[in-house]
């Protein structure tokens, strides 16, 4: 495997807690919680910004200098590095944004800068390859744009020049109406998921880019096969039966979502994004100490010897999670089931995740 990680992230190791995983619960000076998208401390007041070489949330010194798209938008909570850049690491990955004269689409983009911020923060805790076009030419790139439908408020509308929210040679396009929850929801009932958010978009885009960064020709190609089919039968006749026939009958046996059913890359980027879902959520309680009976979770930073019981844990918290929801009447956050041949899927991420991070 090739690439180095980008030098803005390289000492974030140092925030590391003692069992390996990567501290979560922030801190203001003054004692207060601090949370990962917060600029502004609510008990002391002083200005906070995300160092992304340490991987914290801290206040803001008279030695750092914030991401030009806070000073002008407000959009964005991180630190810039050293160096005359203006954008933050992450900021400086999205190549297109929307109209900055458009108050509405401001604050949409700052909707879908905030989850990929969070795709970013994940990314590295795994020990990922996070570049962008300037360290390899197929680098992740970011577009964030815009078609009528979001002014026409019509999601499924017949729009000429439709934004496609997808996934091509690195660069990972979002339609910005995918963060107007009207809209979202809109979608989500046409075609009929029952899970739809901006972090799930980029979770399973970056699916995609991992798959031509970590097996595509690599020794693991044959495995992957294995496991998800062959790449290489027409993508555009699976998703044309896809849309037309519907998924098989049996999909819940073998995917973990009907449109991972489609085609085998798909298959790939759905449990991609799974395996994100579980490991951030796992990480998250783990670092808040929740557990259940007398065992709390375990940092599910990718060992081998750790993805059993990151499974087992990953089942009880989400069957916690839905119970928690539902006693407030609110739509399960995990409204999935892993069967033993998705779970087999799983641990393929899993060990190829494990074989960057040790190799890294």
């Amino acid at each position: 495997m090739d690439g180095e990680r980008p030098r803005e992230w390289m000492s974030a190791e140092g925030l590391e807690a003692e069992d390996g995983s990567i501290v979560r619960t922030f801190t203001c000076t003054c004692g207060n919680r601090i949370h990962f998208e917060n600029d502004t401390c609510l008990q002391c007041g002083c200005r906070l910004g995300f160092d992304p070489a340490q991987m914290t949330l801290r206040p803001v010194t008279s030695r750092d200098r914030l991401c030009g798209n806070y000073d002008e938008w407000h959009v964005c909570n991180w630190l810039v590095g050293g160096g005359e850049a203006r954008l933050c690491a992450a900021c400086a990955l999205t190549e297109m944004v929307p109209d900055p004269a458009d108050g509405r689409r401001v604050k949409l983009w700052y909707e879908v800068e905030k989850a990929k911020r969070r795709l970013l923060f994940s990314l590295h805790s795994l020990r990922l390859p996070v570049e962008g076009r300037a360290e390899r030419a197929d680098g992740l790139a970011f577009r964030i744009l815009a078609d009528a439908r979001l002014d026409t408020a019509q999601a499924t509308a017949s729009v000429d020049d439709p934004v496609m929210t997808g996934h091509d040679q690195g660069l990972i396009t979002i339609n910005l109406m995918e963060a107007a929850p009207e809209l979202r929801e809109q979608m989500r009932e046409a075609m009929d998921e029952p899970y739809r958010t901006v972090l799930g978009h980029f979770r399973h885009e970056s699916g995609h880019y991992y798959w031509r960064r970590l097996v595509e020709g690599s020794p693991v190609h044959g495995r992957f096969r294995d496991r998800f089919g062959d790449e290489r039968e027409s993508y555009a006749d699976a998703l044309g039966n896809h849309y037309t026939k519907g998924p098989p009958v049996d999909w819940q046996s073998r995917h973990v979502t009907p449109y991972a059913a489609s085609h085998p890359l798909e298959d790939f980027a759905e449990t991609w994004a799974h395996y994100l879902h579980m490991t951030d959520t796992l990480e998250s309680a783990h670092d808040a100490g929740l557990g259940t009976g007398a065992r709390t979770f375990a940092s599910p930073l990718p060992t081998r010897a750790s993805f059993d019981r990151t499974l087992d844990d990953w089942q009880d918290l989400a069957t916690v999670m839905n119970s928690l929801n539902r006693s407030m009447g609110l739509p399960d956050p995990y409204p999935f089931s892993l069967a033993a041949t998705t779970a087999d899927k799983l641990r393929f991420v899993h060990d190829l995740v494990a074989d960057w991070a040790a190799a890294a």
